[in-house]
């Protein structure tokens, strides 16, 4: 009786034993699960999010990434992915005033949202935003030229042509208002001039950031603008795919390359850097940033308070949102061989 009273409670122990062991694997091996939701408009989207998954996958984590290329696509995407539970989210918004609607399930399942580059209008249910410092973006473009083109001392008159970015992106209103406030006094004293008059971010932004839309624009502008052998100086580029179809229609019209930007840090763009035809470009090194995205998302999903260093830039209409913001690099003839 006494020998089957210890192995009663032995094989009770035995059994309460398995039971915890059981549970810890399971809670060891459950799978803390991230749903990216990207565009798929430029290329860097594609390597940002591949890169992300990576990084993610390393860390033990599930993910579940999807691209879109409109919004309501993306939209559709974002509440099939809900629907799992995740236990983070991160979104790089097709359109950055969209999306308020699809996120309240978010706020009602409770899941922390992370926005990806982009920044999130109109929403109370955003957590954290990661970028890179877009407002510094637009001051170096705009510095860049004006110490460039020698403005600060006199240089000029060169005549200009604009192009920004895609009107939805909230970050394209950043560049181009930050570079603007720098160049907008010479325009005032005739240092630069802008032969085709276009200058306000709706007349020179490009819809959906596409590049067959700048090249059929800068098409234009030469044909209307620059016939007569009128030489272009400078072009305002909003990023490197677009400042490659403009640099092809320049060539295309007899033009020697102009004093261009870019924005990405695009492969094909250092080449043009090397060939002397694209002057500089501002990169925003996707392993930097993706590798402050990782943390963030840890942080948010281990419950602890992630790395922050702005507060007060980027209110979304509703909220300020908390923000990390990385610092880019430019990249111009004289560094360019340092460029990964």
């Amino acid at each position: 009786m006494k020998l089957f009273k210890i192995l009663s409670v032995a094989l009770a122990l035995v059994f309460c034993l398995a039971v915890a062991g059981c549970g810890e694997e399971t809670s060891n091996s459950g799978a803390r699960t991230v749903a990216v939701c990207f565009p798929n408009t430029t290329p860097s989207w594609q390597r940002n999010g591949d890169s992300l998954q990576r990084l993610l996958e390393e860390e033990n984590f599930s993910v579940n990434i999807q691209f879109a290329d409109t919004v309501d696509k993306q939209k559709g995407q974002i509440a099939e992915a809900m629907e799992s539970r995740p236990n983070c989210m991160v979104i790089g918004a097709i359109d950055s005033a969209s999306l308020a609607d699809v996120l309240e399930k978010a706020k009602e399942y409770e899941i922390p949202v992370i926005a990806f580059d982009r920044i999130i209008l109109n929403t109370d249910a955003l957590s954290y935003y990661a970028s890179f410092d877009n407002e510094a973006i637009g001051d170096a473009m705009g510095e860049y030229f004006e110490a460039a083109l020698n403005l600060k001392n006199g240089g000029g008159p060169y005549n200009i042509e604009l192009f920004a970015g895609g009107p939805a992106d909230n970050n394209a209103h950043l560049f181009f208002r930050n570079t603007m406030a720098i160049l907008e006094p010479y325009f005032k004293t005739g240092q630069l001039v802008c032969p085709s008059g276009q200058t306000d971010f709706n007349s020179v932004c490009t819809a959906d950031w596409n590049s067959a839309n700048a090249r059929t624009r800068m098409q234009k502008l030469l044909a209307e603008h620059y016939a007569d052998g009128k030489p272009l100086h400078a072009v305002l580029s909003p990023n490197d795919d677009i400042a490659g179809v403009i640099l092809d229609e320049i060539k295309k019209a007899g033009k020697p390359a102009p004093l261009i930007s870019g924005l990405d840090g695009d492969p094909a763009a250092y080449e043009r850097i090397k060939a002397g035809e694209q002057t500089f470009t501002i990169a925003k090194d996707p392993d930097v940033l993706n590798a402050k995205c990782v943390r963030m998302i840890k942080a948010v999903v281990e419950g602890t308070q992630p790395d922050i260093n702005d507060v007060s830039t980027y209110n979304n209409g509703v909220i300020t949102v908390p923000a990390y913001l990385c610092t880019p690099q430019i990249f111009d003839k004289t560094n360019i061989e340092s460029a990964k």
